[in-house]
């Protein structure tokens, strides 16, 4: 069972960068920082997402779920969130 990520969380992970920061040999493409609040939205706790966060489905084959369910797990968040940050990190790349 995975965790939730706690904001200490989140800023551990935020000191951890400014301390290390990653390589340009590490970095692919343009690099744009993404609003950690656009990442941490979900379904609020007794209701029904409305406008902010709408649910979407999407169908994925087993080794990339299994992948998937892997890095959430190693990462300690839902599987949800690194879909996510996946699906930001790649519409920023790819603006039309």
């Amino acid at each position: 069972m995975t965790r939730k990520t706690s904001d200490a969380d989140y800023s551990k992970l935020a000191d951890s960068y400014a301390a290390d920061p990653p390589t340009a040999d590490e970095i692919v493409g343009e690099v744009e920082v993404v609003d950690a609040a656009a990442l941490r939205t979900g379904r609020p706790r007794g209701g029904v997402a409305v406008g902010k966060t709408p649910t979407m489905s999407v169908r994925v084959p087993l080794d990339i779920r299994a992948k998937l369910d892997r890095l959430a797990e190693v990462e300690h968040v839902k599987p949800a969130e690194i879909a996510r940050r996946a699906l930001v990190e790649y519409t920023e790349r790819h603006t039309v």
